[in-house]
C-alpha cells in the first residue's frame, strides 16, 4: 500500500503529512474518540494486518496502540508497543515505519530527532508477532532512508550522520536475516553512491533485490534502477527514463517480474509504471488513472490485481490486471472522505483509510470483505 502525495513516501512510506498530530501534549493518555489509525501494514503475503494508532493529542508512548489481525482485519487483538522515546512537545508521531516479513518478524522505525540533542533513527525488533520488541541497531550514527523485506531477509538503505542531517555520508545498503538482527553492509552500485541525493529506495521479492535513486546534481539527470538476482551480492545497473521522478520512485513488487513504481512528479500529482519482466522494460500510461495520479492510494495485491483510488477522477474504488489494462470498477466508496492508504491481504479482502469527517483527525478505518464492493468502518 502507499500513499501518493506531493513527496509520495514521505511515508512513507509515506504520509507523516496526514497523519501528525495537530498539537503535541505534555502529559496524559488519549481518550477513546481520540484514537485514530496511521499505519496499517501486511505480514509478509499472509492475511496478518497489523495497524499502528495514535493519539491526536499527544506522542507520549501510552498514546500509541498497536494491533494485530490474524484474518484480515475482521478482528484485532492489542500487541506490545515498540519503547519508543518518551517524546513530549514533538508535532509528529515517534513511529515512522512498520515493515513485516512475515506475520512474526518485523521493524519498527522511529523518527530521528531534530531537536536539542540530535540522534538518528531509532530501529526496534520483534520475532515474535510483536508480543515484544527490543532495540537493535544497524551501525552506530545510522539514518534509515528506507527499509523493507523479503520472505526471509530485511533490507535498509541507510547514511551515517555523526551531526546534524546535513552532515550524512555514506550511502550503504544493509542486510539482515528475519530470525536475528544481525546486520551486515554490502557494496552499493558505483552510479547509486555517486548520484544519489537525499535518498535511495529499495525493494525485494525473494531472492531479487532493486535499488532506485535520481541523479539531481548533474546532466542529464539519470534515473537509475539497480537490479541484483542474488540478494544484493552483485548489481545490474540500468538508466531507465520511465522511471524519472522530480524525487525518486518507489517500487512495489509482488513477483520476482511483475513491479510497480510510484514516482513523485511534484504539483501533488505522480505517475504509476508498470513492468512484467523485473524491471528491464516499463510501460507508462500518459493520461487516464495511472497516468498524472495525484491525492490517492495504490496497493499491488498478486502479480495480475491491483486496486487504486485516484481522488483526481470520481474517487472510487478500481482494479487493475497491468498498466495497459482497463481499469475496471470495483466499488463505490463512502462519500465526502480523502482515501491515502489501501492494503489488501488477498483479492476480495482488505482496509483502507481515510480521513475524517470534514477533512481532519481522526482519520478512519474501513474493511471490504468483497473486493471493494461494500465498506464497513473498524471503530477503535
Amino acid at each position: 500500500m502507499l500513499a501518493i502525495l506531493a513527496g509520495l513516501r514521505t511515508w512513507i512510506m509515506v504520509m507523516g503529512t496526514l497523519i501528525g498530530v495537530n498539537q503535541a501534549s505534555v502529559s496524559g493518555s488519549a481518550t477513546l474518540n481520540e484514537w485514530s489509525p496511521a499505519i496499517v501494514t501486511r505480514g509478509g503475503n499472509s492475511n496478518v494486518l497489523y495497524v499502528l494508532w495514535e493519539s491526536q493529542s499527544c506522542t507520549l508512548r501510552d498514546c500509541i496502540r498497536l494491533e494485530r489481525s490474524d484474518n484480515g482485519g475482521q478482528s484485532f487483538r492489542s500487541v506490545t508497543v515498540p519503547p519508543v522515546t518518551q517524546v513530549q512537545g514533538a508535532n509528529e508521531p515517534p513511529i515512522s515505519q512498520v515493515v513485516f516479513a512475515n506475520p512474526s518478524d518485523g521493524y519498527a522505525v522511529e523518527y530521528a530527532s531534530t531537536g536539542r540533542t540530535w540522534r538518528t533513527s531509532a530501529l526496534f525488533a520483534t520475532v515474535n508477532g510483536g508480543r515484544s520488541w527490543r532495540s537493535v541497531e544497524i551501525a552506530p550514527h545510522t539514518q534509515i532512508l528506507d527499509l523493507t523485506a523479503a520472505s526471509n531477509l530485511f533490507y535498509a538503505t541507510t547514511v551515517q550522520c555523526r551531526a546534524k542531517p546535513t552532515k550524512c555520508t555514506n550511502a550503504r545498503l544493509n542486510r539482515s536475516p528475519t530470525s536475528a538482527a544481525k546486520w551486515s553492509d554490502l557494496s552499493l552500485p558505483r552510479s547509486l553512491k555517486k548520484y544519489w541525493l537525499g535518498s535511495i529506495a529499495v525493494a525485494a521479492y525473494g531472492r531479487t533485490v532493486w535499488l532506485t535513486t535520481q541523479d539531481q546534481t548533474s546532466t542529464p539527470y539519470s534515473p537509475f534502477l539497480a537490479t541484483s538476482d542474488n540478494e544484493g551480492r552483485s548489481w545490474t545497473v540500468r538508466v531507465q527514463p520511465d522511471l524519472s521522478s522530480v524525487n525518486n520512485c518507489w517500487l512495489l513488487p509482488v513477483s520476482t517480474q511483475v513491479l510497480w513504481a510510484t514516482c513523485d512528479q511534484g504539483n501533488q500529482q505522480g505517475d504509476i509504471v508498470y513492468s512484467s519482466d523485473g524491471g528491464s522494460r516499463w510501460e507508462e500510461e500518459s493520461g487516464g488513472l495511472l497516468g498524472q495520479f495525484g491525492f490517492g492510494t495504490f496497493d499491488p495485491v498478486t502479480s495480475s490485481v491491483a486496486y487504486l483510488i485516484n481522488e483526481w477522477h470520481t474517487p472510487n474504488l478500481y482494479r487493475v490486471t497491468s498498466e495497459s489494462s482497463t481499469p475496471q470498477f470495483a466499488g463505490s466508496l463512502p462519500a465526502g472522505l480523502f482515501w491515502w492508504s489501501l492494503s489488501f491481504t488477498n483479492a476480495r479482502q482488505g482496509v483502507a483509510l481515510s480521513q475524517g469527517r470534514g477533512g481532519g483527525l481522526p482519520n478512519l478505518m474501513w474493511r471490504t470483505e468483497d473486493g471493494g464492493n461494500r465498506w464497513t468502518l473498524i471503530k477503535p
